[in-house]
């Protein structure tokens, strides 16, 4: 349906609204951005999620694990846009982490200021946000392996490391596709961090922000058109992810 405050009689289209919006280089830029934010959210995640939850696995004493559990897991709480504020300041090129490269002779990147590393930057600050995710269902996983295995690694002199590949990730492949599918519905809805942090940046724009924008600007189909489109991409990554996951659930008992 064709309709805005220019357009006050609804008039049916069909399809003509989609064609006007893959049509716009923003939207197509827009959603390139927001499937790469996905893919390195989804990769990174899950590798810093292995990384954090084998640390916290092999250290013996309960107390300190759960201080470290807790750490790791803290980015979770705080909201996207405390995060951005926070994030915003500590990527200030005067006053943030710059100050302590440039006292230790490092290189001093732009971080927010520069069009090149503005879209990284932000993709480095939801890792830190949602790498928690992924190591809390690894964690989970690695604990529920069965301890006889594991202690018979351990007398065959197999070392943490060794522990890891060889029997712990093994048995984490449900934990691998829960924590994907959610780090990728995350990844798809960013909204608050990039927004709080640049506001309407074309170098940072989202697929999110996009609609924002056509919402704002009245453009009410258009922003319904991307809206579907972000909703039909997530179901058709979700839903065999958790077919798959429940097949194989299905088939371990």
């Amino acid at each position: 349906m064709n309709y805005s405050l220019l357009h006050f009689h609804p008039v049916y289209v069909g399809l003509q609204t989609y064609k006007i919006v893959f049509a716009n280089s923003m939207f197509v830029s827009s959603l390139s951005r927001t499937l790469l934010w996905s893919l390195a959210l989804v990769a990174g995640g899950n590798a810093i999620g292995v990384v954090i939850a084998a640390f916290i696995f092999f250290i013996d004493n309960g107390r300190i694990r759960t201080v470290f559990t807790s750490i790791f897991i803290y980015p979770l709480a705080i909201s996207s846009a405390a995060a951005a504020v926070i994030w915003t300041w500590l990527f200030n090129i005067n006053t943030g982490i710059n100050t302590v490269l440039g006292a230790l002779h490092l290189p001093t990147p732009l971080w927010l200021d520069s069009p090149a590393t503005a879209f990284p930057s932000l993709i480095l600050v939801s890792l830190w946000m949602y790498s928690g995710i992924g190591s809390i269902f690894y964690l989970a996983a690695f604990q529920n392996t069965n301890k006889s295995t594991i202690e018979s690694a351990r007398i065959d002199s197999s070392g943490p490391f060794r522990i890891l590949v060889r029997v712990l990730l093994p048995n984490a492949k449900n934990a691998f596709i829960v924590s994907t599918a959610i780090l990728f519905l995350f990844a798809i809805r960013i909204f608050s961090l990039s927004y709080v942090s640049l506001g309407l940046n074309p170098f940072t724009e989202t697929a999110v922000l996009n609609m924002y924008f056509d919402y704002e600007t009245e453009y009410f189909s258009e922003a319904s058109v991307v809206s579907i489109i972000l909703v039909v991409i997530a179901t058709a990554v979700v839903i065999p992810y958790a077919l798959f996951g429940l097949k194989r659930w299905m088939k371990s008992d």
